[in-house]
């Protein structure tokens, strides 16, 4: 802790990083940017940065890349690991202020958020490394929103940010806060509601009709939906799958839907 106290800044903002891996930023309002690509997406979707650690030979370059007068401290390798809490490779780590998630009143939500497109609706996704995953496959698969149902894991936590390569910055996302505001899901053209679950009647990708957009709703991915999600939901879908293997990771199995169910972009 000596060796990072000598490199500490007058204003004190390294004291932020202390402890990082077990620090809840949350009830602190703000979010980890771990490692180059993430930190640069905060910075173009226009978060306000309270600080930025890095390595000695990155300091001048984030100090042109950050916004006049934000804080930049650095810091050795060994000794930025011994003040944050964990072995880490990515050269620089910024703290960001949270944005905040619109909730969904109604059909009219779609709108609200940009919703105008295919989208991703998910409920009790609790892992953050398949939140993360599907937020990423959702972003590069053309997705114009992202709905969180209850039960999601914190899509601005730092393992769901980093696994979604920041790009739960750069779509968004609204929380539902009941089953019935799904139907904000389906945005202002009327998305189908497509649920992906191992039920009678769930059709293969394929056999689906290609004539409306579809909004996709995962669930968790050792339960599945609830029945009362279920039943909202236009139509059931299912990845056919080779003999002896019943299921796919949540993440790999979302990200075939949306390159699925999803138009493409040339």
């Amino acid at each position: 802790m000596l060796g990072a106290m000598l490199y500490d800044a007058p204003n004190g903002t390294l004291g932020l990083f202390e402890g990082l891996r077990d620090r809840d930023y949350a009830r602190e309002g703000l979010l980890v940017c771990e490692g180059r690509i993430v930190l640069e997406k905060a910075l173009k979707a226009g978060l306000v940065i309270r600080s930025i650690l890095t390595v000695p030979a990155d300091e001048e370059l984030w100090r042109q890349r950050a916004p006049a007068g934000t804080p930049v401290h650095a810091l050795p390798n060994a000794a930025m690991e011994a003040h944050v809490g964990f072995c880490f490779h990515h050269g620089v780590l910024g703290l960001a202020e949270r944005p905040e998630r619109p909730v969904p009143q109604g059909r009219s939500a779609g709108q609200s958020v940009g919703q105008v497109g295919p989208a991703l609706a998910l409920w009790n996704v609790t892992d953050p490394d398949n939140l993360g995953a599907l937020i990423r496959s959702a972003a590069a698969l053309g997705a114009a929103a992202i709905y969180l149902g209850g039960g999601c894991a914190d899509p601005y936590g730092r393992k769901a940010l980093r696994a979604s390569m920041g790009n739960a910055l750069c779509l968004p996302l609204a929380q539902l806060g009941s089953e019935a505001e799904l139907e904000a899901a389906r945005g202002p053209g009327g998305n189908r509601l497509v649920a992906a679950a191992l039920r009678t009647g769930a059709k293969a990708p394929a056999d689906l009709a290609k004539d409306r957009l579809t909004t996709l709703v995962l669930g968790n991915e050792g339960w599945g939906l609830p029945s009362s999600v279920l039943e909202r939901c236009d139509e059931a879908v299912m990845l056919p799958m080779a003999q002896g293997v019943d299921s796919l990771n949540v993440g790999a199995a979302g990200a075939i839907l949306m390159w699925e169910l999803f138009p493409h972009k040339a």
